[in-house]
């Protein structure tokens, strides 16, 4: 293969000038085709431009609603209806799981937060409140076995501070379903800060 010298490559084209030169030259035999394409490069981009500031300002107006609504399930309601495109109306349906289950209304409650973790898709803190609230609402309504099915997956990867309340909520579907010694064992885990809050569970397995 012959050797490339100093003088062949000073006397090499600049591939950069000669593209720059061919594009010019294609433009000034295409004007029509150029504008066309530089239109449509400016249409996609302020489209996208406008796309992203009406995304902006519609987060903005639906988390400011959501603060607004308070505990207000009506209003709630409607938000998260409005905006369930927004992350704060995606957050109003788990604020409807949360009013639901104060208000003893436990099908609703499960309803809301199972809605909101098919939505929500991510695994932060949010996401272990509804799940708390499913468990706690399948235990109001006797359904241990599903309350049981929630914990058991969701203890494999909770943060600790969501831990104690997860064990209590699994050891107490243990005990509706029979299961005493697991029960037991689960309540083992809970930290001295839930003790007290545990109590009544350890002694009815004392009797």
């Amino acid at each position: 293969m012959a050797k490339t010298t100093r003088k062949d490559l000073l006397n090499a084209p600049d591939e950069f000038i000669t593209t720059t030169r061919s594009t010019i030259q294609w433009i000034k035999e295409n004007p029509t085709r150029f504008i066309t394409l530089v239109t449509i490069v400016v249409v996609v981009l302020a489209s996208g431009i406008g796309f992203y500031s009406w995304k902006t300002g519609r987060e903005r107006s639906a988390m400011s609603a959501l603060s607004s609504a308070g505990d207000n399930p009506q209003i709630t309601a409607d938000l998260a209806q409005s905006y369930a495109d927004t992350k704060a109306g995606k957050l109003a349906r788990l604020r409807l799981a949360s009013l639901s289950y104060r208000e003893k209304n436990s099908s609703a409650a499960i309803d809301h937060a199972q809605e909101f973790i098919n939505d929500w898709g991510q695994k932060d803190i949010f996401h272990w409140q509804a799940i708390l609230i499913l468990a706690a609402a399948h235990l109001d309504r006797q359904q241990p076995e599903r309350a049981l099915e929630y914990l058991s997956k969701a203890l494999v990867s909770m943060p600790e501070n969501y831990r104690d309340q997860a064990l209590f909520y699994k050891a107490n579907a243990l005990i509706a379903l029979g299961r005493h010694q697991e029960a037991a064992e689960t309540l083992a885990q809970v930290s001295e800060s839930y003790r007290d809050i545990i109590l009544p569970a350890l002694a009815s397995l004392e009797n």
